[in-house]
């Protein structure tokens, strides 16, 4: 098999996009839709660091609010679930017609007496429209044997393979396997040249947002750059013949601002059988912990939140995951999606992946109208970005 001859002359395009996560592909498909050129290289696969292992909620910022005010974090994201149903309707900024939620519910549960002021900052006027305690005959399958209430939010969950599977469609023929790394890089002035296998692409504009990976290329960029932070995450995954799907914070006898659990429910790759997904509290608790210390705090957590099912019968596993930031005192959550301009530089972190279509408009406001006519690039002769696979499959 002969290899394709390298373009002699650079492949020309608006923009070329680092990092093949949410905000990657996100960004690649607003683009395309405004008319830009653009392409997307990711080393890896697409989605694989960090937006697959994410939980795939898409909130109103509730959950910030758990001190019993709302919040700076609170009300920065509370505008992003009525987005991306626009765009699940298809009349959004990106359209993801026909992508089907995993969940159109998200839930939060307390066994009696555990929440405290929190039942009556629920029931306040300014949360109106953001959540609803739910009538016991209307409880979840999961909770039915609950002894306490339940709250829904209007907030919902996506199947995240299905969510990159649907941004991936319409822009898969500009999407490379291809690692860029510092030495890659040539400024030239009125733009950026990217060394390849395949040749020289120029963009007038490089964005970086890989997550962790835009940390090394940070350095190559000709002003300082932002710097990067990471907030680890150490989940639990628990399989139990029982488990019906769930997708529901605990806040049980909470002992901080943020949900004691944090419940999304998968299929098992092979099988009928469900799978619990834990954050919240747990998640970040865990960070110090060893596998084995995490496993047995998550079966007294569990004891706790949801005690009547047996869980000596459970299995576990767990997953580290660092997420990529933009820098904040004393390594606080940014409250916001991120994006930072410098001549022909742009370097952005949604840090949520709710963030998503708040970063795409701060992006968009950062760039040039397209340059025309507003052509598909020129075919790059390297193999195609891979779509990754989430932490419950085999190969994940």
């Amino acid at each position: 098999m002969t290899t394709p001859l390298a373009p002699a002359q650079p492949v020309e395009v608006d923009a070329a996009i680092v990092g093949g996560g949410i905000a990657g592909i996100w960004l690649l498909n607003l683009l395309q839709a405004k008319g830009y050129r653009a392409v997307l290289f990711e080393g890896r696969t697409l989605g694989g660091s960090q937006t697959l292992a994410s939980q795939g909620m898409i909130h109103g910022g509730l959950k910030y609010a758990l001190g019993g005010k709302l919040t700076g974090a609170s009300e920065a994201i509370g505008r992003m679930p009525a987005q991306w149903r626009e765009c699940l309707a298809g009349t959004g900024s990106v359209n993801l017609a026909g992508l089907q939620p995993l969940s159109e519910d998200y839930f939060m549960f307390a066994a009696d007496s555990t929440l405290g002021r929190l039942t009556g900052f629920f029931a306040s006027k300014t949360l109106r429209g953001r959540i609803e305690k739910v009538d016991r005959a209307d409880y979840p399958a999961a909770l039915k044997p609950l002894d306490g209430v339940v709250y829904r939010l209007n907030d919902f969950v996506l199947d995240t393979t299905a969510l990159l599977g649907r941004l991936l469609a319409p822009v898969k023929h500009l999407t490379y396997q291809h690692e860029v790394k510092p030495e890659h890089l040539r400024p030239d002035g009125s733009g950026w040249g990217i060394v390849t296998p395949a040749g020289m692409v120029r963009a007038r504009r490089l964005i970086l947002c890989a997550g962790t990976g835009s940390g090394p290329l940070l350095g190559a960029l000709d002003t300082e750059p932002p710097r990067l932070q990471t907030r680890p995450l150490h989940q639990v995954l628990v399989r139990h013949r029982a488990l019906q799907p769930l997708y529901a914070h605990c806040l049980t006898g909470i002992r901080r601002p943020e949900p004691r659990l944090t419940i999304t429910s998968h299929r098992e790759p092979h099988g009928d059988a469900w799978l619990w997904y834990l954050g919240g509290s747990l998640a970040t608790e865990g960070v110090s912990l060893g596998e084995n210390a995490l496993i047995d705090h998550a079966r007294a957590e569990l004891r706790t939140c949801v005690p009547w099912l047996d869980w000596s019968k459970a299995t576990f596993d767990t997953l580290r995951i660092d997420r990529a930031e933009p820098y904040q005192t004393q390594g606080t959550r940014p409250d916001e999606a991120f994006a930072w301009s410098s001549g022909a530089s742009i370097v952005c972190w949604p840090t949520k992946l709710s963030l998503a279509p708040d970063l795409g408009e701060r992006v968009l406001s950062l760039l040039d109208p397209p340059a025309a006519p507003a052509l598909p690039p020129t075919e790059l002769h390297l193999p195609a970005a891979r779509l990754g696979q989430p932490p419950w499959c085999p190969s994940g």
